[in-house]
């Protein structure tokens, strides 16, 4: 089979999945977005807050308490507030632009 014969196979191959019009099952995907792995830094965050209900902290004592990066914090956090899971406020002690996180309410983050 010389490279025209091949390549023309390939184009027909190719044309005739087009024309397929049965579906292709879902690719497994073992990381599927959204979902907080057993281990990770979101689940140490969450797991801290879940347990303390009502208070607020400040991202340095979310940091001290789970033994996690800052930066593993800093993504655990904007993971959980999309997933309103937590909830921001001013630190009204401080200055306007610092945040206390805290379980969110139902309905509410």
């Amino acid at each position: 089979m010389n490279g025209v014969e091949w390549l023309a196979q390939r184009i027909a191959a190719a044309a005739n999945r087009d024309m397929d019009d049965s579906p292709e099952p879902p690719r497994f995907n073992p990381r599927p977005p959204g979902v907080i792995r057993d281990g990770s830094a979101t689940q140490a965050v969450l797991q801290f807050m879940e347990q303390r209900k009502g208070c607020f902290f400040t991202r340095v004592q979310i940091v001290v308490a789970t033994g996690r990066t800052e930066r593993a914090v800093d993504w655990a956090l904007l993971f959980l507030k999309a997933q309103q899971k937590v909830k921001a406020v001013e630190d009204i002690n401080r200055n306007p632009r610092y945040l206390r996180y805290g379980i969110a309410k139902e309905g509410d983050a």
